[in-house]
């Protein structure tokens, strides 16, 4: 069957929703009896829309992982790590090695990461007493991981190797597009992933998953958030 580039990232994080229903009823119909056992992440940004429209879907709560790359620094499009907002550092050193950075160049680009992380809390209103909040939020559930896509999944690894310090009953990694072989470098961190269109090609890129692609700003982002049923900030 043709795949058909999903209409927006909303429309994808519905149908993803769908493919669960599709491939996995026990898990739909505890997802219908439970909910509360439940819980979604986003990356954001492009992750947002993609996780309100699952969520609305699925009635589940979700909130979010902010990960940054840790930025090359003469290449600052690039990244050879991520970091996540507990401060859990994930190095791709296949690529390090390749690099040839300092060990002070390191030590300087994983400090300018974890400034922006802070700065996205503030803006997004944040606790920044992260360990009871996320102990409290992920402990024994079942967690969904979402993202408009993976490219190299390097972000998405930094993501679940945080998540797994918390206790959660289990992982699944749910993304609306994604290569092949990042699904299964993905799956060696022993989660669970559901993805509608993977890609076995030498090319890829997200945002040929999307009819109309584009780079999700962060005033569309808190719309979402602001208006959202389904975002645990708003049951303060």
């Amino acid at each position: 069957m043709k795949f058909v580039p999903y209409e927006s990232r909303i429309k994808a994080g519905e149908i993803l929703a769908d493919f669960i229903l599709e491939n996995d009823t026990t898990r739909y119909n505890r997802i219908n009896k439970k909910p509360d056992s439940f819980i979604s992440f986003a990356i954001p940004n492009g992750g947002v829309p993609v996780v309100e429209g699952f969520c609305r879907k699925l009635k589940i709560n979700y909130d979010l992982i902010i990960v940054r790359k840790i930025k090359i620094p003469y290449n600052t499009e690039a990244g050879f790590g991520s970091v996540t907002p507990d401060g859990t550092v994930l190095i791709n050193n296949d690529l390090l090695y390749q690099l040839n950075l300092s060990e002070k160049q390191v030590e300087n680009a994983i400090e300018i990461t974890k400034k922006e992380i802070k700065e996205r809390l503030v803006f997004y209103k944040k606790n920044f007493d992260l360990e009871e909040t996320y102990q409290n939020l992920i402990k024994n559930k079942i967690v969904f991981m979402i993202d408009d896509g993976l490219a190299s999944g390097f972000t998405m690894l930094a993501a679940i190797k945080m998540v797994k310090k918390y206790d959660p009953k289990e992982i699944v990694i749910s993304v609306p597009t994604a290569p092949l072989h990042t699904i299964q470098r993905i799956q060696n961190a022993e989660v669970k992933t559901f993805c509608p269109n993977i890609r076995n090609t030498r090319w890829f890129a997200v945002a040929d998953a999307y009819k109309h692609w584009y780079d999700i700003p962060e005033i569309e982002v808190i719309n979402y958030l602001n208006k959202s049923n389904f975002y645990i900030n708003n049951f303060d």
